[in-house]
């Protein structure tokens, strides 16, 4: 297999300005998206309190914790029942 490399100097060169811009625009790209994961976050957060409020009003939303720990309770209400063990 022939190896692919600059003949001249003057390739080289623009290989190597070629690369560095390159990474200089990759490092930039890198830096505008953890600037923007903050407002990002911040946005998600107000959109599904949101949500959680529309949906609390109305159907009276539980959250899901909530509702499994109360779904356990029910049901271990109701197997004591039928079991015959009284609290």
């Amino acid at each position: 297999m022939v190896l692919c490399f600059p003949s001249t100097p003057k390739k080289l060169a623009m290989s190597i300005g070629c690369f560095l811009s390159a990474a200089a625009m990759l490092a930039y790209g890198v830096h505008l998206s953890y600037v923007n994961v903050a407002p990002q976050q911040a946005r998600i957060k107000a959109r599904n309190d949101f949500v959680k409020e529309v949906l609390k009003k109305k159907y009276g939303y539980i959250p899901p914790q909530q509702a499994r720990s109360m779904a356990r309770s029910d049901l271990l209400k109701d197997t004591f029942k039928r079991s015959g063990f009284n609290k």
